[in-house]
């Protein structure tokens, strides 16, 4: 049976060009970057190498770049970093959404529960955009940090984030955004976003896991996580992975010469899918996916019970078992079956969150594989 992967928004398919860029750096240039003999030396240079052509992607100075071990590390540097920076400052408000990540919202209770920090969570709209104008109004004097992500993990939703960091200039607020779900698939210069803080990861971007950057904006106060090392410009301690930032090197150079093409791509294969459930089931499904402000290779799917046959709690296995595989919310959630925060948050009741699709379309797709989910899709949820 030929296996169909539409789950790329969980992760990507490490790219052969990727692998090979890596290999090198596990066996002949093995070295500790902060050695000063020659084998250090050598993994030094593909450090800040690295360092610099991933912040110029991005739209960064490369000093302002440090590397992780993934995007959760990253949020959790961030947001804690920030807060532990403020402890005692008379600021103690945080203001985020109800439908981040959970390594953003598992942080905030955190806080909440540990350190007293007060919490304002935004309410999404129908497809978990959230409302600039009202993050702007739960601003208060004693608010020092705002985190939101880019886009949502779910649905695709795009916030407008320099809106909202525009209206910040001359406030003392620090502003962290979640945007590992948007690289590749959305234009991001973090200088121009005017965040203090940016999150990247390189296995959404079809490089190798255990391997991110952050992005810490220049005169930004922020307290270490890790502690232990000067490595990183002594803001993250241990010893740097060589093997996986060559690695996060090489995908980002595949998508400086892919992007747009992938884009383009992505838009395609959504709106043969998009076109292809309405057509079939009409107004028997629910797009939890906006058609602008969205990211184009995301849709999400809810179905009305009223009008369609299925049972929620094996929707995902029986679309397994013909060889397709999709998810039903953040892979950071999976392995059970609670219903999707992030489709409570913008309306839907349990069962229809617990009987929803993300389907995240890759480069590796085609349309072939769109056809064969939904040719598998109408055997399973079935019109009445």
């Amino acid at each position: 049976m030929n296996r169909i992967y539409l789950d790329n928004a969980a992760t990507t398919k490490t790219d052969e060009d990727v692998l090979n860029e890596m290999i090198p750096f596990f066996a002949e240039y093995f070295g500790n970057a902060s050695s000063l003999h020659s084998f250090g030396k050598k993994a030094k240079v593909i450090l800040e190498d690295s360092r610099d052509f991933i912040a110029e992607f991005f739209g960064a100075d490369s000093k302002n770049i440090i590397f992780t071990n993934s995007g959760t590390e990253s949020n959790n540097h961030a947001i804690k970093g920030t807060a532990f920076k403020n402890l005692g400052s008379g600021k103690d408000h945080i203001i985020s959404s109800s439908v981040e990540h959970s390594s953003v919202l598992d942080t905030l209770k955190y806080l909440e529960s540990r350190f007293n920090f007060n919490v304002t969570y935004i309410k999404p709209d129908r497809f978990g955009r959230i409302d600039p104008a009202e993050v702007l109004n739960s601003v208060t004097d004693k608010t020092f940090l705002i985190s939101l992500m880019h886009s949502n993990n779910e649905t695709g939703a795009v916030t407008d984030i320099k809106s909202i960091t525009k209206e910040l200039a001359d406030k003392n607020i620090c502003f962290h955004s979640d945007t590992v779900q948007s690289a590749g698939k959305s234009q991001l210069n973090f200088k121009d976003m005017k965040v203090n803080f940016t999150t990247v990861s390189a296995h959404k971007i079809y490089g190798p896991k255990g391997i991110a950057a952050l992005y810490i904006k220049d005169k930004t106060l922020t307290d270490k996580l890790l502690h232990g090392g000067k490595q990183e410009r002594d803001l993250r301690g241990g010893t740097e992975n060589i093997p996986l930032i060559a690695g996060f090197k090489k995908a980002v150079e595949l998508l400086k010469t892919n992007m747009e093409k992938d884009i383009s791509y992505y838009e395609k294969l959504k709106l043969l899918l998009t076109n292809g459930l309405t057509e079939y089931y009409s107004d028997g499904i629910i797009f939890n996916s906006d058609t602008i402000n969205c990211l184009p290779n995301i849709v999400n799917i809810s179905f009305d019970r009223k009008k369609l046959e299925f049972d929620e709690e094996m929707l995902l296995i029986q679309l397994d078992l013909k060889g397709i595989a999709v998810s039903g919310g953040s892979a950071c959630t999976a392995g059970t079956l609670k219903p999707s925060h992030v489709l409570r948050q913008i309306g839907h009741d349990e069962k229809t969150a617990l009987g929803s699709l993300r389907i995240s379309i890759g480069r590796n797709n085609s349309e072939k594989d769109i056809v064969l989910f939904m040719n598998a899709l109408k055997e399973i949820v079935k019109n009445k």
